[in-house]
């Protein structure tokens, strides 16, 4: 292991090691009477959960990692103990599980003492365990909580030692709308290992949106693994520094479906067709559809920075229509919102001249929490000037 792995991997541990101590001393006067270690454990995982679940997020991507190493190089290499067996490398963890510390805690021990103090810590913790919950759902509100097939697709394009720095920007906008263990992974590695300081920070404040505490590395730390003299001094100084903008407008996002493999290789099970006024329904929709296993198409979730009102044009249309095919099905979400709605005919039309298969689920359904959806087999939608419909009503929102 080189010096600068180690010493990173080391302080990781310490940090670790602090925070528990801290942690084990606000917690020490409200265990059990004749506590044991688990006993002390629960108690981390009841104040500190968020905390814990960071070491445990650190320790699966150090196993995951030496299993790589030992594929390659045959041993391990960092080999970092599971959070429980970890906790023994804390002080004040060994104290407090020694018999002149239990002794002494359950001779002074009262039960009226021990529910006050359990109270007041706990009302100093909860706030702070909400708002990091909060934290959480909104970063997750952003994604999709499934694994869609193409995402190790989408990982090995950016791996690729020819991607330009440009195609990884992309790439990685599109990793960020899935919230799952794989692309939880990759935002670590890359966030260890990434040279280019733009695509290292989104790494970064991505991981820190869902609370994982990240370490934010310096660029001299950073280490190029290549015997090429010329793209080792590119890697060195010229790829760190490169930085590109992706336009957010729906004729880029036209442009990148057509061209880039990053948007052709991507797959829906479903199409929401919807009204966005329903929004906060269709969310509860797609976690159900999340969760079982289900990748739906949904516009301010799937394509948010590029479909926005404001720039509605032609290549919007064009956007709807490619997405519309990459869906197996369409789901209609029926309301009186989207049954109004000029752009759901505009969806609903286009997708019935696919002939892929349509399902409807009505907004009752979904607020009583009845996921079942049905064939959709009515035709009061179909229209043959809808395309025409949908361009006069994006000039009046344009307007």
């Amino acid at each position: 292991m080189s010096g600068v792995t180690l010493h990173i991997y080391e302080h990781e541990k310490r940090d670790i090691i602090s925070m528990w101590n801290t942690q084990l001393k606000s917690i020490q006067r409200v265990l059990p009477r004749d506590y044991t270690e688990n006993d002390i454990i629960a108690m981390l995982k009841l104040f500190y959960p968020h905390e814990w679940h960071s070491v445990e997020i650190k320790y699966r991507y150090y196993k995951i990692k030496d299993k790589y190493i030992k594929r390659h190089f045959g041993k391990t290499r960092y080999n970092m103990k599971q959070p429980k067996e970890l906790l023994n490398s804390s002080s004040m963890f060994r104290r407090l599980l020694s018999d002149e510390c239990r002794d002494l805690y359950a001779t002074n021990y009262s039960e009226k003492e021990v529910n006050e103090l359990i109270g007041e810590l706990w009302d100093k913790r909860k706030p702070k365990i909400e708002k990091i919950n909060q934290k959480i759902e909104r970063a997750k509100s952003k994604t999709q909580q499934v694994t869609p097939q193409f995402i190790n697709q989408l990982i090995g394009l950016y791996e690729r030692k020819n991607t330009s720095q440009k195609d990884k920007m992309y790439i990685l906008a599109e990793l960020q709308k899935y919230y799952n263990p794989a692309v939880i992974q990759f935002f670590l590695k890359q966030n260890d290992t990434e040279l280019n300081k733009q695509l290292r920070w989104i790494a970064f404040y991505h991981l820190q949106s869902f609370n994982y505490h990240p370490r934010a590395r310096r660029q001299k730390y950073m280490q190029i693994h290549t015997r090429n003299k010329k793209r080792k001094e590119y890697l060195k100084r010229v790829y760190p520094d490169e930085r590109h903008t992706i336009p957010k407008t729906p004729m880029e996002l036209e442009y990148r479906i057509e061209n880039a493999k990053e948007q052709r290789i991507k797959e829906f099970d479903y199409f929401i067709s919807h009204s966005y006024l329903d929004s906060s329904l269709v969310q509860e929709l797609i976690i159900y559809e999340n969760s079982i296993g289900k990748n739906v198409f949904c516009d301010w979730i799937s394509d948010s920075d590029y479909l926005k009102r404001n720039l509605i044009c032609d290549a919007t249309l064009k956007v709807l229509e490619n997405r519309l095919e990459q869906s197996k099905c369409l789901l209609f979400v029926d309301s009186n919102n989207s049954r109004h709605s000029v752009w759901c005919k505009y969806e609903l039309n286009y997708f019935k001249e696919l002939g892929k298969p349509m399902y409807i689920i009505t907004i009752n359904d979904i607020e009583n929490g009845s996921f079942d959806v049905k064939r959709f087999l009515d035709k009061w939608y179909l229209d043959p000037a809808y395309k025409e419909l949908a361009l006069i009503e994006s000039t009046k929102v344009i307007s």
